[in-house]
């Protein structure tokens, strides 16, 4: 009753009206998607539901800022209704009766979080209006995950700079003598554990995260203070808290040993549990007080992980399924994606869990009994989170080219759109539907791609073309929306796009690509490039282009090496030397192993071979190469070593580095940045493809 109070009076109140307001007076002819079309998309995730009501988190980007704003909201007769304007909220939950959110936004606050100051912040949403927000906990440290007991008792992690606490001894306990030092270090980057960086958390030499219990303002340490705790679950009766528990490690690469463990609440007493098949990593869900279900991945490997359910006290693991050819999680390649935690949730006969197959995301069923799967969404949908809901289930999700909305998902697998937060935008412009295209390739495989006709295709008429590739190599396109294709197909371009060898949602043999990066994914493309002329007739094949980023862009180094029928390439954050990778990247000797099944220290020749940089001489195709400066994932030198070797071989190139982005760039990087990055791939292409 108190949140159907609390939607009457939102509904009354002048200043809150629906998201897109006004914009059906300016939106009123179909235009293209422009080039900041995704600027005006909202991203839908932690989606909860309470006595009936729905409520959810809207991100979305900000040009004066420079940023990406978030904020709560209900959803109210199909409009997303806004409950709280700090722009920061990211996690939320129902308790008593209110809604808690984490927030850290008066002056005072941001000023300690700036000068490095720990604090957590809470605040309650009053039910009797939107306005009344009240701090209801702050805690004197930076809190991460948290497992609620209640609001004085409660288990959380926390990270802290190790060398901090060794400045903080040298200083004889003087804090804010230690942090004096601490800025002056700031001048330099020191190193003295592997790992060093980390994609999109920067350097991470020293930092430590432990669990803590909290108890009336006081605060214990759990773990080892050498190691990291994470992934912390609680029971359902709040009696067992399971988590991981990684020791340090020093000059190692293959990595300290992972503990999974099981802590008695009460006795504080811990269980060390047994991993599968020696797995190194695990997702767990609780599906009683006394089992678990695992998502666990043998080490070493990067195939799809395998799901076991584990009695905690008998240690007795049964496996459900192999996943050898649904794969849990949404791997469909978006750069406007909504979801968060999909999760795996239970019923009586079995469990249920978003998976990839080929070219979309359903949510499917696997048995206990005998791990057969049921479809519980219908073909062509892409579930990005999901929450079981009347008879039914409440999903975040995307439907062809559609942005993401709110749907619920009946007993038939039908989804019935229950928002229209993105829809009016979309509707507004002109969207161009994909165009399928099947081939065989070298191994007797049937395939499928697709192709975007560009907007206001003329009959007859030839138009450049531009193959794209995706990053992972663990994705898959679908026929979800991707923005930059669209802008593409706006732009005048036929826009083509596969899923080689290497890629998820055809199984684990599909997904395997040891020992053979550069050789079935290469030909895949190529025999996919080959079918969408033969089976179209409106690509210019003389004027076609290659782009791809992070794996992809590892794949466009390989090909303009290997061939020159592209006239003209955009590598995109990719690898261009295993060698250098291997003993750069923040995952460089894990990823390597997987690939090849070896380190660079017993195979240097095979990782040589199997490196663009190696094949820079043959290369004739203009390539414009792009690259986050602090990318740890495919380190800067990656790119920069492909461009010295097309500028030594005269071939026409150019590079631009994006200060202070990531791996990621093309996600989740600044809005400003992102425009930058569509702007250069387009101006070229537009150069060797259309002039």
């Amino acid at each position: 009753m108190m949140y159907k109070k609390l939607a009457a009076l939102l509904l009354l109140g002048a200043t809150l009206s629906s998201l897109h307001a006004g914009e059906k007076d300016t939106l009123t002819e179909k235009k293209p998607a422009g080039i900041d079309f995704f600027t005006q998309v909202y991203r839908i995730f932690n989606l909860k539901e309470k006595d009936g009501n729905i409520f959810f988190i809207l991100e979305k980007p900000d040009r004066e800022t420079d940023a990406y704003l978030r904020d709560l909201y209900q959803l109210i007769d199909g409009q997303a209704v806004r409950l709280t304007r700090s722009g920061n909220v990211s996690d939320y939950f129902f308790w008593e009766d209110g809604i808690v959110f984490r927030q850290t936004g008066d002056p005072e606050e941001v000023e300690k979080a700036r000068r490095g100051e720990p604090l957590t912040v809470f605040r309650k949403l009053n039910p009797k209006g939107y306005q009344k927000v009240t701090e209801w906990l702050r805690l004197p440290f930076e809190a991460e995950q948290i497992q609620w007991i209640d609001k004085a008792h409660f288990f959380y992690t926390s990270s802290y700079d190790h060398h901090f606490q060794l400045l903080l001894k040298a200083s004889n306990g003087n804090e804010r003598e230690a942090r004096k030092k601490r800025e002056a270090n700031k001048k330099y980057r020191i190193f003295d554990e592997f790992p060093f960086w980390s994609s999109g958390r920067g350097d991470v030499s020293g930092l430590r995260t432990h669990l803590y219990y909290y108890d009336r303002g006081k605060s214990t340490l759990l773990t080892d203070t050498l190691g990291s705790s994470s992934g912390i679950q609680l029971s359902p009766d709040k009696k067992t808290l399971l988590y991981t528990d990684r020791e340090a490690y020093y000059g190692n690469a293959s990595g300290g040993a992972a503990h999974f463990i099981a802590l008695d609440v009460e006795t504080r007493t811990k269980k060390e549990i047994q991993l599968p098949e020696k797995s190194t990593g695990a997702c767990v869900r609780f599906l009683n007080n006394d089992e678990i279900i695992l998502a666990a991945r043998s080490a070493g490997q990067e195939n799809p992980p395998a799901l076991y359910r584990l009695h905690l006290k008998s240690g007795k693991t049964t496996k459900l399924y192999e996943s050898d050819v649904y794969e849990p999680g949404n791997r469909i390649v978006s750069d406007a994606p909504s979801g968060g935690d999909a999760g795996i949730t239970f019923d009586g006969k079995g469990i249920r869990f978003i998976a990839t197959a080929v070219d979309h995301a359903p949510l499917i069923h696997v048995s206990y009994r005998d791990a057969k799967v049921t479809f519980l969404t219908k073909a062509g949908a892409s579930i990005q989170e999901y929450i079981p809901f009347k008879d039914g289930f409440l999903a975040v999700a995307q439907v062809e080219q559609q942005g993401s909305e709110i749907c619920f998902i009946d007993r038939k697998g039908s989804l019935s759109p229950l928002s229209s937060i993105n829809r009016p935008l979309f509707d507004a412009h002109h969207i161009v539907k994909p165009v399928e295209i099947t081939f065989t390739n070298e191994e007797g495989q049937k395939l499928t791609g697709f192709v975007l006709p560009p907007v206001n295709r003329q009959k007859g008429k030839k138009y450049p073309g531009i193959l794209a590739v995706h990053g992972g190599p663990g994705y898959t396109y679908g026929t979800v929306f991707l923005h930059e294709m669209q802008y593409w197909a706006g732009q005048g371009y036929a826009v083509f796009f596969t899923t080689p060898a290497g890629s998820r949602g055809r199984g684990k043999a599909f997904a395997d690509q040891q020992g053979k990066v550069g050789d079935a994914d290469y030909r895949d493309i190529l025999a996919f490039t080959d079918a969408v002329l033969k089976q179209t007739d409106f690509i210019d094949e003389t004027k076609t282009g290659l782009t791809g980023e992070w794996y992809g862009g590892f794949l466009t180094n390989w090909v303009i090496g290997h061939t020159g029928r592209f006239k003209a390439a955009v590598s995109q954050g990719g690898i261009s030397s295993w060698l250098t990778f291997s003993n750069i990247s923040d995952i460089g000797h894990a990823f390597a192993l997987a690939g090849s099944g070896a380190d660079v220290w017993k195979n240097y020749s095979e990782f040589w071979d199997r490196s663009p940089l190696k094949y820079a001489s043959q290369i004739q195709t203009p390539t414009l190469l792009l690259h986050g400066e602090d990318d740890c994932r495919s380190p800067l030198n990656e790119g920069v070593q492909m461009y010295d070797a097309l500028q030594y071989f005269g071939v026409p190139s150019r590079m631009v580095i994006f200060k202070g982005e990531d791996h990621h760039l093309s996600r989740s990087g600044k809005p400003a940045s992102r425009i930058k990055r569509l702007e250069e791939i387009t101006q070229w292409f537009n150069r060797y493809l259309k002039e």
